[in-house]
């Protein structure tokens, strides 16, 4: 998947912005921040090193916020069995 095309309104980068650091759950802040790097026009290994996290995990992130925006990063799903 390329995530060269990602493209931020201004409305999802003033979202990014304040909620990356505000929301009350850390994997979500997480899934904003590596979004407002990639704004910010950084590498993901660059963006996997600063949030924590794997390059496979964040084209997942840039994948699911191109199927379903900043609303899809908020969603968790946990599966329980």
């Amino acid at each position: 998947m390329m995530t060269a095309d990602i493209e931020f309104t201004p409305e999802t980068l003033d979202i990014l912005k304040k909620e990356r650091q505000t929301h009350p759950i850390p994997l979500v802040r997480r899934r904003l921040e590596a979004l407002w790097l990639k704004s910010r026009g950084l590498p993901n290994n660059k963006i996997a090193l600063l949030v924590g996290t794997y390059e496979r995990t964040l084209r997942d992130y840039f994948q699911l916020y191109q199927q379903s925006g900043v609303e899809g990063l908020k969603n968790l799903y946990f599966c329980f069995g």
